[in-house]
This record gives structure tokens, C-alpha cells and sequence, in this order.
């Protein structure tokens, strides 16, 4: 796999997202806590932009102790990518679909080289 320039770290700031073509894949980076991610940017369910989709943290239930809803809140740990067209969720960590964990979008490595950010793709 080729190492591909996608931009400076500063280039990402605010939310940023940038999208690189690789022969006939868009691949999407994006940044979350310092760490950045990289995947096929087009959603299992019906193609979409992927990379378009907002960023929130997994709904989590919260539970009583006899084990009845109390409420429902965002995870703060893991954050998922949502498929702007039909609300498909995707872990950002493993790119794990949410509704079956079998299924995930593909994902590349991405690196720093200084101020530098690379995918390998």
C-alpha cells in the first residue's frame, strides 16, 4: 500500500474532514481527540457519503437496579460516524456497523510524519 499525503495536522481543526481518491475509492480522514481515522467513504446500506455524517457519541442506556430504563445518554467513549442519508452508525475506533457487528466499513491506517498526516492506502 502507498503512503498518501492528506494534509497538516492544522488542516483539520474544527471538525475538519478531508477526502482523498485512490484509484476508484474515496477514502475520508478525519480527527477526534487527537487521534486521526480514515475509511472507505461510502456507507454499507445504500453508498453514501459517510464522511459527510455528524460524529455523536453511542446512545447508551441507563438502567435501574431492577434493570428498568431510566434515561438514555451519549457515550463519552465511543463515538460513532453517521451515514448522512440513512443514519447508518459506524464505530469510528474499528468501523464496526452498529446494528451488526459483523459488517464494518473498510479502514485505513493513517500516520503523522511531523505536522504531516499520511494514510496508507
Amino acid at each position: 500500500m502507498a503512503e498518501v499525503f492528506v494534509g497538516t495536522v492544522s488542516e483539520f481543526e474544527g471538525d475538519k474532514r478531508k477526502v482523498i481518491t485512490k484509484g476508484d475509492r474515496e477514502v475520508v480522514v478525519f480527527e477526534r481527540k487527537g487521534k486521526f481515522y480514515a475509511f472507505e467513504n461510502n456507507c454499507l446500506h445504500m453508498g453514501g457519503p459517510v464522511g459527510e455524517g455528524i460524529i455523536i457519541g453511542k446512545v447508551e442506556a441507563v438502567l435501574d437496579d431492577n434493570k428498568c430504563l431510566v434515561m438514555e445518554k451519549f457515550s463519552e467513549d465511543e463515538l460513532h460516524l453517521v451515514c448522512p442519508w440513512h443514519g447508518f452508525e459506524y464505530d469510528i475506533e474499528t468501523g464496526e456497523f452498529a446494528g451488526d457487528k459483523r459488517k464494518r466499513l473498510r479502514k485505513y491506517e493513517t500516520f503523522q510524519k511531523e505536522d504531516n498526516v499520511y494514510v496508507r492506502a
